[in-house]
């Protein structure tokens, strides 16, 4: 009777055992935390280790793929950009507004030819005795009594006139406009009527101020005077 009571009481601890075994080696190793790799800056373990995490990824082989799916021979300048910059189809503005005008290129005064005035000029279209005696600084009642012209004098296109070389200069301001500064021409102007304008200035130093080859002047043009 013990004997069965014994055998019977074994079979129930083996029978418990067994189910204990068996419970314990059901358990998962993924319920186990995930451990920790160390990584480089691009979220990659570091490379040449050779030691296998616990989901069996070898390492070193994972950093030589990577590698190897690196662009050939290329600089980090050179790998292309996935956003490469945009440019805009339309060009920079010129002149932003409230900026400063750009200046205008500056005027220089042009020297005339050294020496002391001819001894005899031919009035153009557009000149008279009192003009020309301003532009080389001539007394103008010398001008007038060397020419046998009085003020009220009629005076012409082509009329030659004898120049004083007395040196006495012009009686009163040569100057009958302020310069140097700009002239926008009008219909019918000449480089001789504009200089005569502003008393002081010859056409030449107008046209050598302005690089003019040519003695057309277009009505609307601005010139500068010297």
């Amino acid at each position: 009777m013990k004997l069965k009571r014994s055998l019977r009481t074994f079979i129930i601890l083996l029978l418990i055992g067994i189910i204990v075994f068996g419970l314990t080696s059901c358990k998962l190793p993924a319920s186990k935390g995930p451990q920790s790799a160390e990584a480089t800056n691009e979220g990659f373990p570091v490379p040449g280790e050779t030691e296998q995490t616990s989901g069996g990824i070898d390492v070193s082989t994972l950093a030589t793929q990577t590698a190897q799916a690196k662009p050939q021979g290329t600089t980090p300048s050179q790998v292309p950009s996935e956003n490469p910059p945009q440019t805009s189809p339309y060009p920079a503005p010129t002149h932003v507004p409230g900026a400063p005008e750009p200046t205008a290129a500056p005027i220089t005064y042009v020297q005339p030819t050294p020496g002391g005035p001819p001894a005899s000029y031919i009035l153009a279209e557009g000149e008279f005795p009192f003009c020309i005696a301003r532009r080389f600084d001539v007394n103008q009642t010398e001008l007038l009594t060397l020419n046998g012209l009085t003020p009220g004098s009629f005076f012409y296109a082509g009329q030659e006139l004898q120049i004083p070389q007395t040196g006495n200069p012009f009686d009163g301001a040569r100057s009958l406009h302020d310069h140097p500064s700009t002239y926008k021409i009008q219909a019918g102007d000449t480089l001789n009527s504009i200089a005569c304008y502003f008393g002081d200035v010859s056409p030449d130093m107008i046209a050598l101020q302005n690089n003019l080859s040519s003695t057309d002047l277009p009505a609307g043009e601005v010139l500068i005077i010297p």
